[in-house]
């Protein structure tokens, strides 16, 4: 069993095990690795380090238990999820002490992250009764069409660490719902509140063994699972929420084995400031998209574009606005920016601000690393040839950069590879929303942030921030199903021969 007190109330690390048909089992080859505390680095617990036989283990524990999973009817299934929501609402601040402790999460976030949860499994629950077939009409007299789905079955599922438990639980809920089975890996920054914990859950909420399986792996280990996950003929599909780089390569691996796969990739997200827009709000706005999280989210503002006329007040005041928060422990309820999540992605975040600061652009404020934090930046003096401009920073920096006009702003937001999210401020919904038709991303928000998620609506991204994949219950249902045409003849049929 599996329970963060049990973390807490250890006063030495424990081990913890894989997930398995079930049940919890030391893996094969007895290695472990550690799960540190980024803020203080200190290791929070010791975890199994799966082996390619316990990989196949669990593949075909999922395979095995996925028809009778498959023909539960649609009601049984539905109140597994209901009770695992159930259960979550209870257990609710746990699940926020492992993000703040595992991820860095301040308490702000971690409280949004598991806001999500129970509406996810609730969306889940609904859809075991969604209409997911049709009938169509025939040329043919006599001839009924119809088209029904059935699941997929066995679904590999690779998560991250930013938004660990809310990811790891889109990746796999509305596939599981559908009646596949799930073999979640996920990240190793976050191998508790991203896969072991959401096991304990649904594990006590009654859902049968083997739907549900958990391998945790060292860094080292990752590519094993993925390689499984595209080469075992059991495997049906893969749900991988990532980067960019890592997500193109299992597109390319998936390819060659007919395989499909479902990605949530990188961005580089802009917000378009109009001239029209109140100034105080659209500052609000790129804080929070810019900083939340330590601007560790795929949906980041890394882009602020703002109309020139208003360009040199609009600085000011958001330069004024991020002074006044200073990195601190993310266990400090009043904390806004905690730490970056490794030293890896530190020094990356370094390396931008320093190459672009080298390059001409001018560090308003921030800039500055004081391991494991890096202050809240603003950075102007950005130009398209700068590579913090077309990279993903995944840290607390953003760029503001002034537009000629509105046509001008709408050309630097689709100046990119990648095609996530954007929002425009303006003072005209309506013209606003016309604009946002015009932009390059899966999703656009006006007057709001860039970072927005609603468990029921569609979560895309275009090019390189994954290709048109939608997250969502409809897009499920496009993903971890097979449409199937069936038709019957119930008039003898006129044959030409």
């Amino acid at each position: 069993m599996f329970y963060w007190k049990s973390i807490e109330e250890n006063s030495s690390p424990p081990e913890q095990k894989l997930f398995i048909n079930g049940l919890w089992a030391r893996p094969s080859g007895s290695a472990y690795f550690e799960d540190q505390d980024p803020t203080s680095g200190r290791t929070i617990a010791m975890i199994a380090d799966a082996t390619p036989a316990d990989i196949e283990r669990a593949v075909t524990a999922a395979a095995a238990a996925q028809p009778a999973w498959e023909e539960l009817s649609p009601t049984d299934r539905s109140s597994f999820f209901y009770r695992a929501a159930e259960l979550f609402s209870e257990r609710r601040d746990e699940f926020v002490r492992a993000l703040i402790a595992e991820t860095g999460s301040t308490f702000g976030k971690a409280m949004y992250e598991c806001s999500l949860i129970p509406v996810a499994l609730r969306e889940a629950a609904g859809l075991t009764t969604r209409e997911i077939g049709e009938t169509l009409p025939s040329n043919a007299p006599g001839r009924i069409n119809r088209t029904v789905r059935r699941p997929r079955g066995v679904i590999g599922v690779i998560s991250p660490w930013n938004f660990p438990l809310y990811l790891s639980l889109r990746g796999f809920v509305y596939a599981l719902a559908l009646g596949n089975t799930i073999v979640l890996k996920p990240s190793a920054d976050s191998p508790i509140s991203g896969g072991l914990m959401l096991a304990q859950l649904l594990s006590d909420a009654g859902f049968p063994q083997g739907v549900f399986n958990v391998l945790t792996t060292g860094r080292e280990g990752s590519p094993h699972v993925g390689s499984t996950f595209v080469n075992d003929r059991r495997v049906a599909g893969i749900s991988f929420t990532g980067s960019t780089n890592v997500g193109q390569q299992l597109a390319v691996d998936c390819a060659r084995k007919f395989k499909p796969v479902m990605l949530e990739l990188g961005g580089k997200n802009s917000l378009v400031v109009l001239e029209d827009a109140d100034l105080d709000h659209a500052v609000d706005l790129a804080f929070f998209g810019s900083y939340l999280h330590q601007g560790q989210i795929c949906m980041s503002t890394d882009r602020v574009i703002v109309a020139k006329t208003i360009y040199d007040e609009f600085v000011r005041r958001l330069v004024d606005k991020v002074g006044k928060f200073a990195p601190c422990p993310p266990d400090d309820p009043h904390s806004v920016i905690g730490p970056i999540i490794n030293a890896r992605q530190l020094q990356r975040i370094e390396a931008l601000v320093d190459e672009a600061r080298d390059a001409g652009a001018v560090v308003c404020c921030g800039g500055k690393a004081g391991a494991p934090f890096y202050q809240p930046t603003v950075l102007t003096g950005i130009t398209q040839q700068m590579r913090i401009w077309y990279e993903e920073i995944f840290g607390p920096v953003t760029c503001v950069v002034p537009a000629d006009d509105t046509e001008h702003a709408i050309e630097l937001a689709n100046d990119s590879d990648y095609g996530l999210t954007a929002a425009i401020v303006t003072a005209d919904a309506q013209a606003g929303e016309l604009l946002a038709e015009r932009i390059n991303a899966g999703m656009v928000h006006v007057n709001a942030s860039t970072v927005h998620d609603e468990p029921h609506c569609p979560f895309s991204g275009i090019g390189a921030s994954g290709g048109g994949g939608k997250w969502g219950p409809k897009g499920a249902i496009e993903a971890f199903t097979v449409q199937r045409w069936i038709s019957t003849q119930r008039r003898k049929a006129v044959l030409p021969f």
